[in-house]
């Protein structure tokens, strides 16, 4: 009887687990992505930024000119200081200078439209399938790993890759049968409020406007079609853990941006008209946290799921995005090495091992620096406020 050939369960049809299924693809790799909701393309969260490492890879996948096209690079960020100091950074123009590609803003919606649009095998994609457990096999087994999800259905493979977000089902699986004594739980110490909205005039397309005050930052980024995405983050009370974490209705929202209607954005254009032809908004508290184990037996986790950073760096999806990279590429130079053989779950332990070992590193650099940016936006602390300037 011929072997079966590699097989990868992607849990959660995210921009990560798409952009996985991309990469795999690309390498020659069996795979099945099963998403719990009954859609992939979906409105939630206004916006995402595409910064060149991830620009990097998804350009490598044949996917970055359909990005590119459908977004508005900023030129410049006009940065405001509560006691009315202001500048323009140049920065934007800088990192495409720098790196070749430019910060890409588009709505997460058109990201996920794109990458599902180009699927070439959709019939992989299985929607409403909501993972229930997760079973791991003794080496020399069919597989390594069985998936069952609420609805009774059971997928085998090689390798189970958890892009199911923050609150990731894939992850408590994992810690299950490590017998880990983790919680699940991430803290949060911020909120955020973003929308876009579309159809007034007077605001700059490439132009970024900041307004920093103590304890929040206001951003707003005017795009193509007079599309324009903002966001309001504020700094909460004290550290809570995800469990116990506020939970806050559009009336919470709406007061909160009422706080800041005055704060003017262009020549005649105050916030609070930019909140008059909203289309959609929300507000949620913001987790932060980076795990340091990645993975157990034939199972790993990538994306939010292991480093969870707030907007303010604007580096979630991207990492996530080289999360994928480096996660194909050694599962490729495994395939290679092996020569057609299918890898045992040894080789397939060591990898994952190999893949928390060299990419935590840089994983960990990033988020310490989101972190200290989100803080020297909310102006925490006096040595914060002087780095921010």
């Amino acid at each position: 009887m011929s072997q079966k050939p590699f097989r990868v369960i992607i849990v959660g049809g995210s921009v990560t687990g798409l952009t996985l299924a991309h990469s795999l693809h690309r390498i020659g790799v069996d795979y099945i992505i099963l998403e719990k909701r009954a859609k992939v393309v979906l409105q939630e969260g206004a916006s995402i930024g595409i910064l060149p490492n991830g620009a990097r890879v998804l350009d490598q996948l044949g996917l970055y000119d359909t990005i590119e096209q459908s977004a508005a690079p900023p030129e410049s960020s006009h940065i405001h200081f509560p006691d009315g100091f202001h500048f323009i950074s140049p920065y934007p123009k800088r990192m495409l200078e720098s790196f070749g590609y430019p910060i890409a803003f588009l709505e997460r919606r058109r990201l996920l439209e794109i990458l599902y649009n180009t699927l070439p095998d959709k019939t992989r994609l299985k929607v409403n399938k909501t993972v229930s457990d997760i079973e791991q096999y003794p080496e020399g087994g069919k597989c390594n790993a069985r998936v069952r999800t609420l609805d009774g259905d059971v997928y085998e493979g090689d390798l189970v890759v958890g892009a199911d977000g923050v609150h990731s089902r894939t992850r408590r699986e994992m810690w299950r049968l490590s017998g880990s004594s983790s919680t699940g739980d991430v803290p949060v110490s911020e909120r955020n409020t973003d929308s876009l909205f579309q159809g007034l005039s007077g605001l700059s397309v490439g132009q970024q406007v900041m307004r920093i005050y103590n304890g929040r930052t206001l951003l707003v980024v005017p795009s193509k079609d007079e599309l324009v995405f903002w966001f309001l983050s504020q700094k909460l009370d004290r550290k809570y853990e995800y469990s116990n974490a506020p939970r806050f209705t559009l009336e919470d929202a709406a007061a909160q941006c009422l706080q800041v209607a005055d704060a003017p954005i262009a020549d005649g254009i105050q916030f609070q008209d930019i909140w008059k032809m909203r289309q959609a908004f929300n507000m949620v508290s913001l987790e932060e946290n980076l795990f340091k184990t990645w993975s157990f037996g034939p199972i790993v986790c990538i994306g939010d799921s292991m480093h969870k950073m707030t907007i303010n760096f604007g580096q979630g999806a991207n990492c996530a995005i080289e999360d994928v990279a480096v996660l194909s590429n050694l599962i490729h130079a495994l395939l290679l090495e092996n020569k057609g053989m299918k890898p045992t779950s040894r080789d397939i332990e060591v990898l994952l091992r190999r893949f928390n070992r060299i990419h935590l590193s840089r994983v960990s650099h990033i988020f310490n620096m989101s972190w200290l940016v989100a803080r020297v936006h909310a102006q925490d602390g006096w040595l914060r406020k002087i780095i921010g300037r």
